[in-house]
This record gives C-alpha cells, structure tokens and sequence, in this order.
C-alpha cells in the first residue's frame, strides 16, 4: 500500500506505521541531500536549528548549509542550493554536510521510527522508487510518500513529485493507493517555474536550482538514513 501523506503531521503518521518514508521536498532540500552525495559528501546531517548548524563550524570535518527564507543563512559555507554544492565540489568532497531548512529537515526528523528514511526528488525519481519499494518488501511494511509543503500547507511542486513517484512504484508493482493523482512529466520545468516556490527562488536569483531541481531521473543516488546520517544507499549495500 502505498500512503500520500503531507508535511510533517504526514511525516509523523508514516513513522507510528512503521512505514517505509519517502521525503520529499523538491524546492530544494530533497534536491539539495542528492547533490550533496553527488558532489562527494560523505555523508549528510540534517538538523532541525541554525543553532544546531553553527555547532559543527570551525569543524574541519564538517561544512554547513541551508537557509532561512530560502536565503542562506550568515555565517553558513553553502544555502541550501544543490548547484552551489556541485560547483563547489572540491569544498564538499569528502566532508559531512550538515543541512538545516525551513520545511524539509522538519519533515525528516517527524519521520524518525519510520522503518526507514529515504530522500525523494525528480532528480532521483525510479531509483528512490525501486530502492523505496524493495525495502518496503524486505522489511513488510507499508510505503508513505511525505510531500514536504510549506508549513504543512500543500505545494505544487512537492505534489508533482509526490505523484511521479507514486506513479514510478505502481509502474515497479506496488498497489496503488485508491486515487493515484494524474502527472504529466513533460510539464515538470513548467510546475517548478510557475509554482510560488518556484517564483519566489527566481526571484531571488535563483532560477539555476529551480531548473535543476525540476529534472526527472538526473541521478541514480538515493539518500538513505543511517545512524544519524543520510548516505548514498549503494555505499551502504554489503560489498
């Protein structure tokens, strides 16, 4: 069974299931933990404070990130912006990104119990649903995908990719929930750019990530929570 849940009441109820979660906040966090991996992060931590961020400054292990009003905040290495983070990989490599946002760090530590935490974007939509749908088996349980939203209060962008993936796990086998809402991916730039999310990043000049952020199946990385951290998935399977 497949649960569409929203925001971090959503988050919440998927962890007293026992659920497999999916968080998904694709301006920008869940886009933001994929490039981080990508860029060569070890590993990511996310935290609920910017207090809670500036403890690990001066940490030469650790760089910090994120933002306050989808700015970044003083005093941080990188916003929460996934092309800063590409751009700047050999500042990344290697290092433990420590990740605090307005909407998308809430919703994952509301999801702490879940059976397990997994990141969700477009930029990572088949691979979060096959690996999503696998652990799901592996462990039976249920499967809730957590549209992050602003607030709580549903976003377009996040629904958007909420609906890809549910339609990503029925295309893999999983039973459908009973209104499996409609997508169109070839309208996904437009989702992103036209949603207020997407308006106001632009404006703020950043319409490089919100273009980014808006590509389906960019990268096969799937962030996985593992003792405190989320790490590529393919870096914890046994070797």
């Amino acid at each position: 069974m497949i649960h569409l849940e929203l925001g971090a009441p959503g988050a919440r109820r998927a962890a007293e299931r026992g659920d497999v979660a999916v968080i998904i906040d694709a301006l920008r966090a869940s886009t933001t933990i994929c490039a981080a991996l990508m860029a060569g992060a070890a590993r990511v931590h996310t935290v609920l404070t910017v207090e809670e961020a500036l403890v690990w400054r001066g940490d030469p292990t650790c760089r910090i990130a994120g933002e306050r009003g989808a700015v970044r905040v003083d005093g941080f290495d990188f916003g929460n912006s996934p092309t800063e983070l590409l751009a700047r990989q050999e500042e990344v490599r290697g290092k433990t990104v420590v990740l605090t946002t307005t909407n998308g760090t809430r919703c994952i530590h509301a999801a702490l119990g879940a059976s397990a935490i997994l990141i969700g974007a477009p930029v990572n939509a088949t691979a979060v649903a096959r690996a999503a749908l696998n652990l799901a088996r592996t462990n039976g349980c249920e499967l809730t995908l957590v549209a992050a939203g602003l607030h709580d209060q549903a976003r377009d962008e996040d629904v958007f990719a909420q609906a890809l993936l549910a339609h990503r796990l029925v295309a893999l086998g999983a039973l459908a929930p009973g209104n499996l809402p409609s997508v169109d991916e070839q309208k996904s730039l437009e989702v992103f750019l036209h949603a207020e999310s997407g308006q106001y990043l632009c404006s703020l000049g950043y319409e490089v990530d919100v273009r980014l952020c808006a590509e389906i199946d960019r990268w096969s990385v799937v962030p996985v929570y593992h003792r405190g951290y989320f790490e590529s998935l393919a870096e914890l399977a046994p070797r």
